[in-house]
């Protein structure tokens, strides 16, 4: 078929392609192998923590730009903070997958996730204190997006130590 007319074929008639039925099907099979991971129990365990640990880390970065734009009403920390925030993983994510693949992931896993945990009790403790300044906000920005850098790699090649390839 010359490509003028394929590309006839395609105006008139749409795309030429149907994808086989079995890629369609929704049987349980295909919903048993989208979730098999969550038949192990170290894995929905993990699984569960990690949902608990994410969600109060966006609600941590959340509060952080609202804390900062009610302390300065200025757009300019609102940026400072982002940036801080995500700087450490452009800079350091490659240098965390390297450390993951040298020590024990479950190890590094704890520490990052308690100096998580620490930063955000810092955080409320400077809040609800009155205490809190900009800068310290912009500090402890910076310190959890170098804990993510360290967190997420390891996290990521954790799933392989807790499910079975197969799954």
């Amino acid at each position: 078929m010359s490509d003028s007319r394929a590309v006839r074929q395609f105006a008139t008639e749409g795309a030429v392609f149907d994808p086989p039925p079995s890629a369609l099907s929704t049987s349980p099979s295909a919903w048993g192998r989208t979730f098999a991971a969550l038949q192990y129990p170290n894995y929905r365990l993990w699984f569960t923590g990690q949902l608990v640990s994410l969600v109060g880390t966006w609600m941590q970065t959340t509060a952080q730009g609202f804390l900062v734009f009610e302390l300065t009403r200025s757009p300019a920390y609102l940026g400072y903070v982002g940036f801080a925030a995500g700087a450490p993983s452009l800079l350091l994510m490659l240098f965390g997958g390297v450390i993951a693949d040298r020590v024990p992931r479950r190890n590094l896993l704890v520490i990052t996730q308690t100096t998580m945990m620490v930063l955000a009790f810092i955080l409320a403790g400077l809040t609800f204190t009155k205490v809190v300044q900009p800068w310290h906000i912009i500090l402890l920005a910076l310190a959890l997006g170098t804990a993510n850098a360290f967190d997420a790699p390891a996290g990521q090649a954790f799933v392989l130590e807790l499910v079975d390839r197969r799954a």
